[in-house]
């Protein structure tokens, strides 16, 4: 059976679309609470996408030396060992997609404006799960047709939400600098986790190689057109934000999105966008959807006893690998507080492209053409935020180890 393919449009799209979603409509509150600072959080952005266009250039070397699906596992499985290559696969099944799953879902839920309770907005978040993954076991081609129309709906609603805010009048608060000091680097660490999930998604590419034509030269160009894309409305989103809404507002907020539609256009425009940024979730949680079962699939290929994942439908949709992804997105959803998953992903998915750029420099280090100055400079911020994190915040850093350590401890039952 021949598997539907699709190419750099569509596989452009869906690095947006795994990039813009819950990340930038929640994370600047939890930053703002950490960094009360105007230019302190814009320049965290900054370095943000410095660090998510290296980690970009290094992953699309990975893309043209070694074109097929699964992502890091496939990547530190041929740099390391498979051994390496297997608890990065089955992290990114965890931590790279059934938890922000969940993360998306959580804020489909949180910016319906409607009167509902918690637990309301998680059994519609649960439904929506439920709902994608329907979706999904029709195939990649029809999944990747849906998924092109939510992502052009995604970036004309960021886009009229910078519009706005870039033409409307602005608060008197002016932007200040934070004080350069050991406690306030500390904290910029810790919100640079916040914004590495929201950036993660820019090599979401690489997780569907093998069924992308001329994979090795069309998805590094998807790669970096899509990073260096939503970089600039990351940037101009923030922008607008920190011009219209007073940090004090901001701390700890979670929908950032719905307070900017509030300051701009009013109340019936906060309830317009509020309807907006919900949808704008299933674009996310689709193209999650979409990758993962990939990865699993692939897993499945190379391992016998993981063989049943990479059983295919008659749309050739890997459909016993999505069921236990939309599995996973259940299980974060209803087990865990929104910050702590969304630190315990931007921990868990730093480690593990730190080690798959490593792994590039490491193996080919004799060659010039290498992506040197961004790639080491990803590697550095990498570090910094990993230990930091670790040091700041021990309880989601642990969550993020037992987690690769749980999946390795199969690692021996899986090769006997």
């Amino acid at each position: 059976m021949q598997r539907p393919r699709f190419g750099w449009l569509s596989a452009t799209f869906l690095v947006i679309a795994n990039m813009i979603g819950t990340g930038i409509y929640t994370t600047t509150g939890f930053i703002v609470a950490e960094l009360p600072a105007g230019w302190g959080v814009i320049l965290l952005w900054l370095l943000g996408g410095i660090t998510a266009l290296g980690g970009a250039l290094a992953y699309a070397e990975l893309a043209r030396r070694h074109p097929r699906s699964g992502g890091e596992y496939h990547f530190l499985g041929l740099l390391y060992h498979p051994f390496v290559g297997y608890l990065a696969g089955l992290v990114s099944l965890v931590a790279g997609f059934g938890a922000p799953i969940a993360a998306s879902a959580y804020t489909f839920g949180a910016y319906l404006p409607l009167p509902l309770s918690e637990t309301q907005r998680k059994l519609a978040a649960l439904g929506v799960i439920g709902g994608l993954t329907a979706v999904h076991l029709l195939g990649l081609s029809r999944g990747a047709r849906i998924q092109n129309v939510f992502v052009l709906f995604k970036i004309a609603l960021l886009l009229a939400l910078i519009g706005g805010g870039l033409t409307q009048g602005k608060s008197t608060e002016p932007f200040t600098w934070p004080m350069l000091s050991g406690p306030t680097l500390g904290k910029a660490a810790v919100a640079l986790i916040f914004i590495s999930f929201a950036y993660s998604g820019w090599n979401a590419a690489a997780y569907i190689m093998s069924e992308v034509p001329e994979a090795a030269r069309i998805v590094p160009r998807a790669i970096l057109s899509g990073t260096l894309l939503v970089t600039v409305l990351y940037l101009a989103f923030n922008w607008a934000l920190l011009s219209h809404v007073p940090l004090k507002e901001l701390a700890g907020q979670a929908a950032v999105g719905r307070l900017l539609a509030l300051k701009i256009w009013g109340p019936v425009g906060e309830q317009i966008f509020g309807w907006g940024i919900s949808l704008t979730m299933l674009s996310s949680m689709s193209a999650m959807l979409m990758i993962a079962p990939r990865v699993a699939s692939v897993m499945g290929e190379d391992y016998p006893r993981l063989r049943y994942l990479a059983r295919r439908n008659r749309f050739g949709a890997p459909v016993p690998a999505l069921l236990l992804v939309g599995a996973l997105a259940v299980f974060f959803l209803f087990s865990a507080t929104f910050d702590m998953i969304l630190n315990y992903i931007g921990f868990t998915l730093s480690l593990s492209a730190g080690l798959t750029v490593a792994g590039l420099f490491w193996r080919y280090r004799r060659e010039k053409q290498l992506p040197w100055a961004l790639g080491l400079t990803f590697l550095v911020l990498t570090a910094w935020i990993v230990g930091n994190n670790f040091w700041s915040r021990p309880l989601e850093s642990l969550g993020g180890l037992l987690t690769v350590g749980a999946v390795g401890s199969t690692y021996l039952w899986l090769r006997r």
